[in-house]
């Protein structure tokens, strides 16, 4: 429950982040694995719990596989590391570790505590896999950490390494126990509580998945205007390029932005250079970088949380007659008014881009009285 609680919690809260769709997964295979692991336990008989065991062989490879992938992607959803460009190549080479695993010659005995997988060398093959895997998450989280020099990224770090390091730590006393001539304790399914505690202290307290801020490097435009600490703009034009260049020259005087937009993301990055800010389409389809124009809830907390997430902050929403065909307009009202007081509080900027004749004539003298009007 604690797995899929947390898995839950993630992907409502930023469903567009590619991070949150993968731990997401994660929570549900590691609540599927504790299941298993139960069902053999208690299994009537060495049939019943050997059904089991298959299964588990294959999600707990899979479990491991994706923890590592998650060190090499998180906390900053680095897309150049080498595992992310390798994706599909470490998928295969997983999925057939976990398959010749899982269809290997492994029993199963009973002891006090129930049935379990047999450790001998029809099993060897899987216990390597896992252990490697985790203990080269560990190793790449402790070189991140290393590297670091931001007190808040080590602080998303650390309880990472805790999670991949907590299977390790649960090997080490198992095999501490055995070696002792004793019989270890079922502990699969308190050490995915382990992992999935310290992944949560990281997703709560330390806000693993949320939008971050990220530099920017680009060429300003000259002869635009600048907008001040607090203040919301709202650029009254045919087009949004001035909107778009505005939001350019913030980048480049060293802020930090986000795009919501009605204009696809790859041709937003095209047209005005953006590499790594994060730019979200307004859109009906599903997709790692859409919002749904009916959601204002999802797309206030979006912009609001990142616009409370730092200093020098701007957020540019391309889109309001667009967001109008979906919503009432006290809505989208509402939107504007939570924006703008995320504004105030955090001393960042808005900039709205709109087309006078394409909004109601409902919302033009209600947006002008929230922001100030700009026309080229």
């Amino acid at each position: 429950m604690v797995c899929l609680s947390l898995g839950t919690y993630v992907i409502v809260k930023n469903r567009h982040l590619a991070s949150s769709r993968l731990f997401a997964a994660l929570s549900s295979i590691a609540a599927a694995a504790a299941l298993l692991d139960f069902l053999i336990i208690t299994a009537p008989d060495a049939s019943a719990a050997m059904l089991f065991a298959r299964p588990l062989i294959v999600l707990t490879t899979v479990m491991a596989a994706i923890m590592l992938y998650m060190t090499s992607y998180l906390p900053y959803e680095r897309e150049g590391s080498w595992l992310v460009r390798h994706r599909w190549g470490f998928a295969t080479i997983i999925g057939l570790a976990a398959l010749t695993a899982a269809s290997s010659g492994i029993t199963v005995a009973e002891d006090r505590y129930g049935w379990w997988i047999v450790t001998d060398a029809s099993s060897s093959w899987w216990y390597a896999t896992v252990y490697i895997l985790y203990l080269s998450g560990v190793a790449v989280l402790v070189w991140m950490y290393r590297l670091e020099r931001r007190g808040d990224a080590r602080r998303q770090i650390a309880p990472l390494a805790a999670g991949m390091a907590a299977p390790l730590l649960s090997a080490g006393v198992v095999i501490f126990i055995t070696s002792n001539g004793h019989v270890a304790a079922p502990a699969l399914s308190p050490t995915v509580l382990a992992s999935s505690l310290c992944f949560g202290y990281a997703i709560v307290r330390q806000r693993l998945f949320a939008l971050r801020p990220v530099r920017e490097e680009v060429r300003p435009f000259g002869g635009v205007p600048s907008a001040r600490a607090g203040q919301g703009i709202l650029v009254e034009a045919k087009g949004s390029d001035l909107a778009y260049r505005m939001f350019i020259s913030e980048l480049a005087s060293g802020g930090q932005g986000l795009v919501i937009t009605r204009m696809h993301p790859d041709l937003v990055r095209e047209r005005y250079g953006l590499r790594s800010t994060p730019v979200l389409w307004l859109t009906t389809k599903p997709g790692p970088d859409s919002l749904d124009p009916s959601g204002l809830t999802l797309l206030l907390h979006t912009a609001a949380g990142f616009l409370l997430g730092g200093n020098g902050l701007v957020v540019l929403l391309d889109g309001l007659e667009y967001l109008e065909a979906y919503n009432r307009p006290e809505a989208v009202m509402q939107l504007i008014y939570g924006l703008r007081d995320a504004v105030v509080m955090s001393g960042s900027k808005l900039i709205v881009a709109v087309d006078p004749d394409a909004l109601g004539q409902w919302g033009l003298p209600r947006l002008e009285r929230e922001l100030e009007p700009i026309q080229p």
